[in-house]
């Protein structure tokens, strides 16, 4: 029987590395989609990264981390602006609030 040769301690440190592979599956993706979002980046930046990243996944993620320039204060600010619009938007569409913005008619209020 197969579950009769695993010891008790089998399953833990199967547990431990599948959760390590898949911590640095994570991190992999949240490195290749920070690459694409960037704009300082030019296409060819972003495939040489791509491929980097791809054939050395932890080594290529890290370095990537290290050697990437940080985020402008400009950028961030963009960020929240933006995430701040989205957030006031979504709440006047669930109290069913109409602005009237796009939708060629003016608001009642």
């Amino acid at each position: 029987m197969l579950l009769a040769d695993f010891s008790f301690f089998d399953v833990l440190w199967l547990g431990l590395i599948f959760s390590l592979w898949l911590a640095v599956l994570s991190f992999v993706v949240v490195v290749l989609v920070d690459n694409f979002r960037r704009h300082d980046h030019s296409g060819w930046a972003k495939a040489g990264w791509t491929l980097f990243v791809l054939a050395f996944p932890l080594f290529g993620a890290l370095v990537y981390q290290i050697a990437r320039p940080k985020p402008s204060p400009m950028d961030e600010d963009w960020d929240a602006s933006r995430a701040a619009e989205a957030r006031a938007e979504a709440a006047q569409t669930r109290m069913g609030v109409r602005t009237g913005r796009g939708l060629g008619e003016s608001s009642p209020w």
